[in-house]
């Protein structure tokens, strides 16, 4: 997997330039470190690796076989990673956030998985959103665009969810975050777009 340091700006699909993410970081962050980029002192993985090391906001994207395939952002141990199918829109996300329970891990808390009906189609028929909780419990809702119904879903029993812990990543190493083969506690998600599809 490739890693760029630069954010995918999902409105317009295309990736930012890494100056412009920069100063959105100095921005977020209250740090200089753009000058020091625009002089060649440091470069946007200088900067990504400190923003890392004192838990401050940063921005990545992943590339698959040289196709755009995720992008992250991690900010003060939360981290959000957003899935990017063929037609270059997000179609599912993960939120991380910290856990208590157990030092250095983080619990994939919520999911959303928006599906589109064709291709070409830039807004989503319906999307899904899951919410587990560290005790066991799954609640989602169903958001219909095309029939403009909400339907809620509250699971009475309780699931093992041993699969939404991760380790909190050490710099430059993701792999595990973006993992589509999860262990989740019901089946939740359709299989990922075919991306080797003509």
């Amino acid at each position: 997997m490739e890693i760029k340091y630069q954010n995918y700006w999902a409105s317009v699909k295309k990736l930012q330039t890494e100056a412009q993410l920069i100063g959105r970081l100095d921005l977020s962050n209250k740090t200089k470190y753009k000058k020091k980029y625009e002089t060649g002192a440091m470069t946007a993985e200088d900067i990504a690796r400190v923003n890392h090391t004192n838990g401050l906001h940063y921005e990545l994207t992943l590339l698959k076989e040289n196709q755009l395939f995720c992008y992250l952002v991690l900010k003060g141990g939360h981290i959000r990673a957003n899935f990017i199918d063929r037609a270059q829109r997000v179609y599912l996300s993960y939120f991380f956030s910290p856990t208590e329970i157990y030092a250095g891990k983080i619990f994939l808390e919520e999911v959303w998985y928006y599906h589109f009906n064709t291709e070409s189609n830039e807004n989503e028929d319906y999307r899904l959103h899951f919410v587990f909780d560290q005790k066991g419990h799954v609640n989602y809702r169903k958001y219909d665009e095309r029939h403009e119904k909400i339907h809620d879903y509250v699971r009475s029993e309780i699931f093992v969810t041993d699969g939404l812990y991760e380790h909190y990543p050490e710099f430059g190493h993701y792999e595990h975050l973006v993992s589509l083969e999860r262990n989740f506690p019901l089946d939740i998600v359709p299989s990922p777009p075919d991306r080797n599809k003509n």
